[in-house]
């Protein structure tokens, strides 16, 4: 078996799903990577289905992710995209995005908040899918009997387990 090695022969750490080379591609600057002993978290990635308000495609919105129910607080194992929005951007592939027609997760402006966000845009136009309608779609889910498990898109990402405990402690 042979082990992952970056340009200049040194090792580094497997952070990439389904043969992606993490989100480098979409950011300025080089990908974050977690230690390469540094113990990983399998999360799943939630998404919810709408129209683009701009192209009226149909799309998909990142509203968190799916992890171990007895890693969140509230025993759920939903956590929003507001907690872990950074760590998404550093190990989610575009092209395990791109291939659900979802828009690369990035720091996006928005006119409603301050400053932007972190969200996906349409596939299409590359309209802000924004944060306070996922919001409203999420909770009218959960409020017709929908599940969290139900938001699960098939993209497997690894998190780095003390980043992730950081988030969810400081969110939860």
């Amino acid at each position: 078996m042979s082990d992952a090695r970056d340009r200049d022969g040194q090792r580094r750490a497997h952070l990439t799903l389904i043969g992606g080379k993490g989100s480098s591609g979409t950011r300025k600057g080089p990908a974050r990577v977690a230690h390469p002993a540094q113990p990983m978290v399998r999360a799943r990635l939630a998404a919810l289905t709408d129209q683009c308000a701009f192209c009226r495609t149909k799309v998909r919105g990142v509203v968190g992710v799916l992890i171990d129910p007895e890693r969140t607080p509230d025993k759920t194992g939903f956590l929003p995209l507001a907690d872990i929005d950074t760590l998404l951007v550093d190990h989610v592939d575009p092209r395990a995005l791109a291939a659900r027609r979802i828009g690369p997760l990035r720091h996006r402006d928005s006119p409603g908040v301050l400053g932007g966000y972190i969200g996906n845009g349409c596939i299409e136009c590359d309209e802000l899918i924004g944060r306070f309608r996922l919001a409203d779609l999420l909770h009218e889910h959960l409020h017709a009997g929908g599940t969290y498990a139900q938001l699960d898109i098939g993209i497997p990402v690894d998190l780095p387990a003390v980043d992730l405990a950081r988030r969810v402690s400081a969110h939860g």
